[in-house]
């Protein structure tokens, strides 16, 4: 008896193919004479039904999908997040800024295409940018619209920066969303299903999360690679890593086992102060024990504030701001593990 497909299975040969569902869907009828829909493929990635015998049967001869060649297939996106339940602790500043610096720093000659995903109601990066979220929402071009539609994600981004890259704008419209995804069966896994149509389009993802554990959240976490923590140097921000911890523990052990911790961020550092420096010394305890890096710390800077006006990242303003230097061993981090899993993807696929 010919052994069964898992749904797990079959969601990476649709991701690597670089396939949505419904171009699954499509490819599937075409070639069995079926009537199946996006609901059959979610219900049978998520284990909910058993895939049938025929399906697998077309989709396994000799390791890969019929009619679907293996030079077909796109390279998935590095997919880094930045984390923390405590709200103002830099996480939209270091996320716009690190999306800059992988998208300008060691630029190869083909372009490294970057696209950073405000998943904030707030909207803080969109504005940071200088979108404007209504504008957004009323063109229906948001990440609200985007969860929500067949049309494939990158035709809701927008170029900012002259171009260095891409952003996908949020709204306040996003906080329903995270009501919604509570709702849903499997609507925790909505992000990372859209995320996967990106193969082959983007190079490095950048996720910026709300300042809770919400259901957005762990949507991020459900479809990230990497997470950085940052944390400002007060004791409020640094109490909420632990509980982030086990959200990432029932992340992994559930859906997203490749989910790593890039390290952790130190920001809003003052080294005058006598309360920045006992958090230092116990968040070098805390990233020792859990095995993890902790960044060079980010000091107070006016410059990350007055580059919202500008509606450009810190550094594409001043490139020697306070911090600059934390910013790019995170975006050197990243790109490290961008190109060992690419080269990985040329060994595993022949490239």
């Amino acid at each position: 008896m010919a052994q069964e497909m898992t749904g797990e299975e079959l969601r990476r040969y649709r991701e690597q193919r670089g396939m949505n569902q419904q171009e699954l869907v499509t490819w599937l009828n075409e070639r069995l004479n079926r009537r199946y829909d996006r609901a059959k493929i979610s219900r049978w990635e998520t284990g909910a039904e058993r895939i049938p015998q025929l399906v697998a049967s077309a989709l396994k001869v000799a390791g890969e999908p019929v009619g679907i060649p293996a030079v077909a297939v796109r390279a998935a996106p590095l997919v880094f997040c930045a984390a923390n339940q405590k709200g103002g602790v830099a996480k939209t500043t270091t996320c716009v800024n690190v999306a800059w610096l992988l998208a300008t720093t060691d630029r190869p000659a083909s372009g490294r295409r970057v696209l950073l995903v405000d998943c904030d109601p707030q909207a803080n990066a969109t504005v940071h940018l200088g979108v404007d979220p209504h504008e957004q929402e009323l063109a229906k071009a948001t990440l609200t619209h985007a969860l929500k539609s067949t049309r494939p994600m990158r035709e809701f981004v927008v170029p900012v920066c002259d171009g260095a890259f891409d952003l996908l704008p949020s709204s306040i419209s996003l906080a329903a969303t995270d009501r919604e995804l509570l709702r849903q069966p499997n609507g925790t896994l909505v992000l990372r299903a859209k995320l996967a149509q990106l193969a082959g389009h983007y190079d490095c993802v950048v996720l910026d999360c709300p300042p809770h554990l919400g259901e957005l959240t762990v949507s991020v976490l459900n479809a990230a690679d990497q997470l950085l923590i940052p944390t400002q140097t007060e004791m409020l921000s640094m109490m909420g890593i632990p509980q982030l911890f086990e959200t990432i523990a029932g992340v992994r052990e559930l859906v997203n086992p490749n989910l790593q911790v890039l390290g952790i961020l130190p920001t809003m550092y003052s080294p005058r102060r006598l309360q920045d420096e006992q958090v230092m010394a116990e968040l070098r305890e805390l990233a020792a024990a859990q095995g993890l890096r902790l960044f060079s710390p980010v000091k107070r800077a006016a410059d990350y504030a007055k580059s919202v006006m500008a509606g450009k990242p810190g550094l594409a303003v001043n490139p020697n701001s306070a911090g600059a230097e934390s910013y790019r061993e995170i975006a050197r981090a990243l790109l490290d593990l961008a190109r060992l899993d690419s080269a990985k993807q040329e060994v595993r696929h022949g490239a």
